[in-house]
């Protein structure tokens, strides 16, 4: 299609990838895609093999093996594509002048063009820094670890934060038998992450696994016992806990590029369609981003497994060949007890329309704006799923009364709009 490999001034030079999560990995394989024959060299400052993020709030705790299904690819992949792994090594400082990437174990690296995939890291909360006994935040494998092997020793857990890693944890912390409580600032769980149809529907089942979630509520004070914590809150109330978990949220590792002198904001690292930031020679990929999205006609963030999966393949090319600007629709899911929530586009509308009774469990919810179907979610309803992401990538206007409709197959309708 007329992609031709860039100017790169020798084939030995060296395209750097710094971060190996999803990103990374998935630029890399778009790298060699692309046809690009020099070196490539993925960097992480964690010591494992590149692995998944999903489990660590759901397999990770309570399968004894799902370690051994984490990893985002096997050996021979880095192998046969001649990717040159760097572990345990966490870049320090980019020298723009010169082209090279100073490393934490004294490794300069040489690059003739550099990505950075750092991902984020959790917002942390001044009154329960992170190191305190008993107290997780859960980002990292060896979180995820630490947590899993503390849960046989606790009967009441205290999770700060009722987004999708809180209400994972705690629906893995009920199933083992440990009293939970859940606390959220806002006025509903997931509150960014779903409509109130949804929201109802989630809570509805926490509450039937007897979870104790409660929203509007902040952390005044935190006491330490020798058996456990002694939380006062923002309600007047105090809550026992054996153990603590906190998940309100992430930030992008925006350092290494802040110090470098590229443009970044509290959203990520500024980089137009193809990843590219202001230096010509330094891309950045996946959820560190501020990025612009051609399907959307401006910037955008995301911080899901979709968007990092994507975005990295797209930026690797881009990196060797050029081409189109990227232009993809993101989405989530969430395995909680015995239901996932499903979400594709927009997680909320100005109409909000339900196909099925999530009493039931298994409905879909359409996402309206002026008539234009803008995103779907679902639980235990794939065929309405996959209508109502063929209905998002076409931006079609579908009639309210049809999509509620459960007589109508809506598959007729996805081959309308996808023809």
């Amino acid at each position: 299609m007329g992609e031709t490999l860039m100017n790169f001034e020798n084939r030995n030079e060296a395209i750097l990838i710094v971060g190996a999560g999803l990103s990374g990995v998935s630029a890399a394989d778009g790298i060699r895609q692309a046809g690009f024959e020099g070196r490539v060299i993925l960097a992480s400052d964690e010591p494992e093999s590149p692995y998944d993020r999903p489990p660590l709030s759901k397999e990770v705790l309570r399968e004894p093996d799902a370690l051994q299904r984490l990893q985002l690819r096997d050996s021979d992949f880095y192998a046969r594509n001649r990717i040159e792994m760097m572990l345990g090594r966490a870049a320090e400082r980019i020298e723009r002048d010169t082209r090279r990437v100073r490393f934490s174990d004294g490794t300069i690296v040489h690059y003739e063009k550099l990505l950075i995939a750092t991902g984020s890291s959790l917002r942390a909360l001044p009154i329960l820094p992170t190191g305190m006994s008993m107290v997780f935040y859960l980002r990292r494998l060896s979180d995820a670890i630490a947590l899993r092997d503390a849960l046989p020793k606790i009967s009441r857990l205290l999770i700060i934060g009722a987004g999708v890693i809180g209400l994972e944890v705690a629906a893995v912390a009920r199933d083992l038998g440990i009293a939970v409580t859940v606390l959220e600032a806002s006025a509903r769980p997931m509150a960014r992450a779903t409509c109130e149809t949804m929201c109802d529907f989630i809570v509805d089942r926490h509450m039937k696994h007897q979870v104790d979630i409660r929203t509007q509520t902040t952390i005044l004070g935190v006491e330490k016992h020798a058996n456990g914590y002694r939380v006062t809150l923002s309600d007047g109330s105090a809550v026992f806990a054996d153990a603590i978990v906190v998940g309100v949220g992430v930030v992008p590792n925006i350092g290494l590029a802040e110090a470098a002198g590229l443009t970044v904001s509290a959203a990520g690292i500024h980089v137009d369609g193809q990843g590219r930031t202001d230096d010509d020679h330094i891309y950045a990929a996946g959820e560190v981003t501020f990025h612009y999205n051609s399907l959307l006609e401006r910037m955008d963030r995301q911080e899901n497994w979709a968007h990092a999966s994507a975005h990295g393949e797209h930026v690797g090319r881009a990196m060797v060949v050029g081409g189109p600007d990227y232009a993809e629709i993101s989405g989530y899911w969430s395995d909680q007890y015995d239901f996932s929530v499903q979400s594709f586009g927009v997680s909320a509308g100005d109409r909000n329309v339900v196909r099925g009774n999530p009493d039931t469990g298994s409905f879909a919810i359409f996402h309206l704006s002026n008539g234009v179907v803008i995103g779907v979610s679902a639980v235990g309803a794939a065929r309405d799923m996959r209508a109502g992401k063929a209905f998002v990538n076409a931006g079609a206007e579908v009639p309210e009364d049809v999509l509620s409709d459960l007589t109508i197959d809506l598959g007729k309708w996805r081959q309308q709009v996808s023809t």
